[in-house]
């Protein structure tokens, strides 16, 4: 049997404490993978430090490993029930997923083992049930290319949060194309679910001259895994010159976790001739500063527009600038080739929650 110096011990227990002092460091400076690593050394030869694990755990979910998080934290509470920041790092993972109802129960139980915290306090009040109404209003304007007269287009909606899973929203839309004026109106509900969504609506215009009589559309979004969603998209409708039929599979990547997105689509389309069409379209958004998101988007896809579906190429940019923490304004610009002539619109909005 080998017998260890105490000598050697100290030794050992000095070099894993000034390991785990640098992997704070790291973690501080937004070093997630270098403390990462630094703090699986310290555990090795500590397993039962549950500062270290703490640590691995704040470390992992920077990174956006958050089963891996979400086990150390567990670990944690195992071995000190009372730990309360392991308590808000379980918070924390579940409200990135969407999880409110697993948040808000950590959080509580942070609360109670630290009622004077001021982190448990900002935790609690971020996750206490916020505005459960929406209400944006959105106009825009296009020049057509050709002489041809402009487009205008007006839109209202409202949505209610009903609990933490369901979301009900009325749209209503007011355009004019070609010196003829269509009035849309559409339903739609929203589920959530643990790791994804899925929604369903219901449209249409009355009387329609170019929007669709009758609309269904279905869909959802799944999560793969912690940056990586799949999502689809389906709808059937009946226009005044036939019915359309779409299915757009898609994917959605947090490339920077809340600050930077990419979407991708495909788009198939089976037109009122009863052709098969296909197409595609990229979507980026830039979480620019706290008030400033950025929007850039291309697609080349066929369009549903006017009595018949067209191939169209457009470039759309835009800007939402949180002018309060309830009061949003949108701005907007579209660019588009239709083959037949060209369009550009410039479009405003506000979005209000209360």
């Amino acid at each position: 049997m080998i017998v260890i110096a105490p000598e050697a011990q100290a030794l050992a227990q000095a070099d894993s404490q000034t390991l785990y002092r640098a992997a704070v460091a790291d973690r501080r400076a937004g070093r997630a993978a270098d403390a990462v690593a630094k703090l699986q050394l310290v555990l090795a030869a500590r397993p039962d430090d549950v500062d270290a694990r703490l640590n691995l755990g704040l470390a992992l979910m920077a990174l956006d490993r958050l089963d891996e998080a979400e086990a150390a934290f567990a670990d944690v509470i195992s071995r000190a029930p009372d730990y309360v920041d392991a308590r808000v790092g379980l918070a924390r993972v579940a409200q990135r997923r969407g999880d409110l109802a697993t948040a808000r129960r950590e959080s509580a139980e942070a609360s109670r083992l630290a009622p004077t915290d001021t982190e448990v306090a900002a935790l609690v009040r971020s996750l206490e049930l916020g505005p459960r109404w929406r209400l944006d209003i959105a106009a825009s304007r296009s020049a057509l290319s050709g002489g041809l007269p402009d487009w205008a287009e007006a839109r209202i909606a409202v949505s209610r949060a009903l609990g933490d899973r369901w979301n009900v929203a009325l749209a209503l839309e007011a355009t004019e194309r070609f010196d003829n004026r269509d009035t849309y109106g559409e339903l739609r509900l929203d589920r959530r679910l643990d790791g994804g969504a899925v929604y369903f609506a219901l449209g249409g215009a009355p009387d329609a001259d170019y929007r669709p009589e009758l609309v269904l559309g279905l869909g959802g979004q799944a999560r793969l895994t912690d940056r990586l969603s799949a999502t689809l998209d389906a709808s059937a409708a009946r226009y005044p010159t036939g019915a359309v039929t779409a299915i757009q599979p898609g994917v959605l990547v947090e490339i920077v976790p809340d600050r930077l997105q990419l979407a991708a689509r495909w788009i198939v389309v089976r037109d009122e001739t009863d052709d098969l069409r296909h197409g595609y379209a990229l979507q980026s958004r830039w979480q620019a500063s706290e008030r400033v998101g950025l929007r850039l988007g291309y697609a080349d896809a066929p369009e549903s527009s006017e009595g018949f579906t067209v191939q169209v190429a457009a470039w759309n940019v835009g800007a939402d600038i949180g002018l309060t923490d309830r009061l949003t304004l949108r701005v907007g610009a579209v660019f588009e080739d239709r083959g037949a002539y060209e369009r550009q619109e410039a479009s405003v909005g506000l979005g209000l929650r209360f």
